[in-house]
């Protein structure tokens, strides 16, 4: 069965600033979930959930309600994928294994998501040459609104597709944007939900070993 995300509906809250977004698809598989709650300091200080993220679908053992970082020895492998880039070519998370990977789900249309965009695309700037990798998965929208979305906004970090999100459900991923940080033996370091600032971004990455 085709997979798909959809905003069916759109449920204004308290004057504007939380939005639901209701997802129907009910084959999510287990993934990178069972990581140890740690509450991310920069967000509670200066971010709420609801202000800073749209939830797609709550879950019964509220995993969207944390941010979260992994011990030592709770390690969870992140889950593999393929998927494809703007140009057409596939990427799997396996490729970059022997790297640090910032994994970013995002669409378009999220507020949330463009308004850490220009910091992704600083940090971006910063380490292109260096064994960081930065994969910003759009969440089902189709490639002509994507490109125009990164070229509009001059962006030149890379980009994945994710029309039938497969790596969405894969990621458990329940409210955008949603950022996994990965590190070289491709196991889950962190999970953060909402956006986040340059600072919040390279506090994560330097605690991948």
């Amino acid at each position: 069965m085709k997979k798909t995300l959809i905003a069916l509906g759109l449920l204004v809250m308290i004057g504007g600033s939380t939005y639901t977004v209701y997802n129907y698809n009910k084959s999510l598989s287990k993934s990178p979930a069972a990581i140890t709650d740690k509450q991310n300091t920069a967000s509670s200080q200066n971010q709420t959930s609801t202000a800073n993220s749209f939830t797609l679908k709550q879950y019964s053992n509220n995993t969207a309600s944390t941010n979260k970082t992994t011990s030592e020895d709770a390690k969870v492998k992140a889950s593999d994928f393929k998927i494809k880039d703007l140009n057409g070519k596939e990427v799997s998370l396996s490729d970059y294994k022997g790297k640090k990977v910032f994994l970013n789900f995002w669409a378009s249309w999220c507020p949330p998501c463009k308004a850490e965009m220009p910091d992704i695309e600083r940090l971006y700037q910063e380490t292109k040459d260096s064994d960081l990798v930065i994969l910003a998965v759009n969440l089902a929208e189709d490639n002509t609104t994507v490109q125009n979305f990164i070229k509009n906004n001059k962006y030149s970090f890379p980009v994945l597709l994710d029309p039938d999100n497969d790596a969405a459900i894969k990621y458990q991923i329940v409210s955008i944007p949603t950022s996994y940080f990965i590190d070289k033996e491709g196991n889950v370091v962190a999970k953060h939900i909402g956006s986040m600032t340059l600072e919040n971004m390279k506090s994560y990455i330097n605690n991948i070993k």
